[in-house]
């Protein structure tokens, strides 16, 4: 199961004089990314199997050999096609990975106008359409160049994400817009739970600060994370705890209390069905796999 334990992922994704990372990933049971933004663009690939993501709300199926391209700041996540395995890579980079200097000809034509939501970029791409064929194959050419140990590699790369991002750019469209809309509002609401999960929200708290009625900021809020926000709240809490599990001495009560979960009977049966393993035995195996 791929765990993300923040809305905006704090990994670091390569180093701050070259800000991309190129993870792999292969899960047993089928595809699944729990609802998750980041401030990085990706290009993530299926190699294996087939899964549904929805992005910003849109569901986009997958299978081996098709990819995606996720926007800066996208509410994204992934659910499995059955339970065969599945296997894809994510390129993951920074928008300064393109340029990053004021007048930068590059950021101001094919980089500004995207973060700013006033072009949108392809977001589903299949090796039946010659161009988006292209730019699966420039994204394979850069999942290769990171394995390998070529000369110059830092080159080598930077000039691959240029080529996917001239296919990208080649075929985005104006949107007229500045990304204003619905998915601000549920945005807001994703960050707001990221930092008060500990604390006890309620429907109608959520739905207050976005200025809806509870019933249609429960539509809107499961059409684009397709989880209740009930559940939502329960599923960051969860996550949480592991961070606090994995990273902390307190005991696992104490965890409980600081992610939000007052009963403990109830925090250990929903951490279970959610890890397949309690607490306790999930922090066990973390200071086995680091011993």
């Amino acid at each position: 199961m791929h765990l993300v334990t923040n809305l905006y992922e704090d990994v670091k994704h390569g180093s701050l004089g070259f800000p991309m990372g190129i993870y792999r990933t292969q899960e047993p049971m089928g595809f699944r990314l729990y609802p998750h933004i980041h401030e990085e663009f990706e290009f993530l690939v299926f190699t294996q199997g087939r899964g549904r993501m929805w992005i910003d709300g849109t569901e986009y199926p997958l299978s081996a050999g098709e990819g995606v391209f996720v926007h800066s700041r996208s509410i994204h996540l992934g659910q499995p096609e059955g339970e065969t395995p599945s296997a894809y890579y994510a390129i993951v980079f920074s928008p300064r990975m393109l340029g990053a200097y004021v007048g930068d000809t590059v950021i101001d034509r094919y980089v500004d106008p995207v973060l700013r939501g006033a072009v949108r970029l392809p977001v589903r791409y299949s090796p039946q359409v010659p161009w988006q064929r292209e730019a699966l194959a420039a994204a394979r050419e850069v999942e290769a160049l990171e394995r390998g140990n070529a000369p110059c590699k830092e080159l080598l790369l930077k000039a691959g994400l240029f080529r996917l991002w001239a296919a990208f750019s080649a075929h985005g469209q104006a949107t007229g817009t500045q990304g204003v809309g619905r998915l601000d509002e549920i945005r807001e609401t994703l960050e707001y739970i990221d930092r008060e999960y500990a604390a006890p929200l309620t429907l109608c708290e959520l739905a207050q600060r976005v200025h809806m009625s509870e019933s249609h900021f429960s539509r809107c809020f499961s059409s684009v994370t397709h989880m209740s926000p009930f559940a939502y709240i329960q599923q960051v809490r969860i996550q949480k705890s592991c961070r606090a599990l994995r990273d902390q001495e307190l005991p696992v009560s104490r965890v409980a209390l600081s992610c939000g979960f007052n009963d403990f009977s109830y925090y250990s049966k929903r951490f279970r069905e959610v890890m397949g393993c309690t607490p306790s035995e999930y922090r066990r195996r973390c200071r086995e796999e680091t011993a």
